[in-house]
């Protein structure tokens, strides 16, 4: 029987894979800078829809390590969450438990793609 962790770390890694998709967007409309952009909260509730703010750099400091999410403050599960860090508009987490951080790396859309970088403007 599937482990309900391992489904709430497959949630959060739906939502990292949309918040890819829109910065892309967002890059290709409004250009690479300093601005404050949308995300979707990457918490393992498939219900939220809570929107969370984060900068390009900010973005990209999460995204350095497959295991680490943005998310709205307070959504942190602590029993496959650990707290990084937080601020007024968001908190970073990592998976830090067996087979969900095994997910959250296996299902990371930059491991794919071969050179992937980006550098501020």
């Amino acid at each position: 029987m599937p482990d309900w962790r391992n489904q709430e770390a497959t949630n959060q890694t739906i939502f990292r894979e949309m918040n890819e998709w829109t910065e892309e967007g967002n890059d290709a409309r409004l250009g690479i800078g300093h601005r404050i952009d949308t995300y979707l909260c990457e918490c393992s509730d498939p219900r939220c829809t809570q929107s969370i703010r984060l900068t390009r750099l900010e973005y990209e400091s999460i995204r350095a390590e497959p295991v680490r999410f943005a998310i709205a403050l307070n959504h942190e599960n602590p029993e496959i969450d650990l707290l990084v860090e937080e601020n007024e508009r968001f908190a970073t987490v990592d998976k830090f438990y067996g087979v969900p951080a095994r997910i959250a790396r296996e299902s990371d859309p930059r491991r794919l793609v071969t050179g992937m970088s980006w550098a501020p403007d």
